[in-house]
């Protein structure tokens, strides 16, 4: 297998046609189909489904795409990295889920941006699961997650802000002018639970009895559109920007309070600037 046939494979899904990838890669079409064939050969799989207008993914070429993307990115990412020179330059992955603290992480990049301007941030946006899994691959420097479950296989540096968890209501409803809301009473609502599954647990917890879960969220700017609408009320963590939308924050009663983390793979070599970029951020290692 090489990288060459691993961008061929992902051309002609995206495409749904041999002939269409052969054109977006300035190629002759038995050059692409002569090397589908080799990859499902050597990978003793058959990942597409072949008639004479198009082709789609088996099940086994829906799975090898999601690694196939890994791999591409991890080859991208080695090849774009720059090696430190008299100005610190280089890509840097991080992943963060929507949260109110990331504000403070934008203003350290802004910081170190202003000191390092040859180095590009890359944000993805993801939950905390996605973000771990993205680490442990490889394809991310740094994630930026609320303290859940367990992180032994990680390095942490806590930041040193607090983010409450609540209930995110319309202003019309009951609960709207409460200044704190009990399990119990969140039980008589359709609620909207974090897709997270340590978060959804320690919130059952919280509830003290079985929720009626009207959705799940993995980021949460869609999901707001639900507790607009009527379909439930969204349990999430605090952010001034929800008052926008005219909906009200109610805190948890007994408050549960969360702290951010910075977090990446434990013995894992990092790049130059994702090095400095610790140092900028405190951690004692890279100062």
């Amino acid at each position: 297998m090489n990288l060459r046939s691993i961008e061929f494979f992902l051309t002609v899904a995206e495409e749904g046609s041999i002939s269409r990838a052969a054109e977006r890669l300035h190629i002759s079409q038995p050059t692409v189909s002569r090397e589908m064939m080799e990859l499902e050969k050597e990978l003793d799989k058959t990942l597409l489904v072949r008639t004479s207008r198009n082709v789609s993914l088996t099940p086994d070429g829906l799975l090898f795409r999601e690694t196939a993307k890994d791999m591409l990115e991890l080859y991208r990412k080695a090849k774009t990295q720059k090696a430190q020179s008299a100005a610190l330059a280089g890509d840097i992955y991080l992943g963060a889920g929507e949260t109110e603290s990331f504000s403070f992480l934008a203003e350290k990049i802004r910081l170190f941006r202003q000191e390092n301007p040859g180095v590009c941030f890359h944000i993805i946006s993801e939950n905390a699961d996605e973000i771990r899994d993205d680490i442990d691959k490889g394809t991310l420097d740094f994630g930026f997650v609320m303290r859940s479950g367990s992180l032994d296989r990680y390095e942490q540096l806590e930041i040193d802000r607090r983010e409450s968890w609540g209930a995110l209501v319309p202003g019309s409803h009951p609960l709207a002018e409460h200044k704190s809301v009990g399990g119990k009473s969140l039980l008589e609502y359709p609620l909207i639970l974090p897709e997270n599954r340590t978060f959804r647990e320690q919130i059952r917890q919280w509830l003290d009895g079985e929720p009626q879960v009207a959705a799940t969220y993995n980021l949460i700017r869609n999901a707001l559109m639900l507790v607009e609408n009527g379909t439930g009320l969204i349990l999430c963590l605090s952010d001034p920007a929800f008052s926008a939308n005219g909906l009200r924050f109610i805190p948890l009663r007994p408050a549960h309070t969360v702290s951010p983390l910075l977090i990446w793979r434990k013995r894992r070599a990092l790049s130059p600037a994702a090095a400095a970029f610790l140092g900028a951020m405190g951690y004692s290692e890279y100062e």
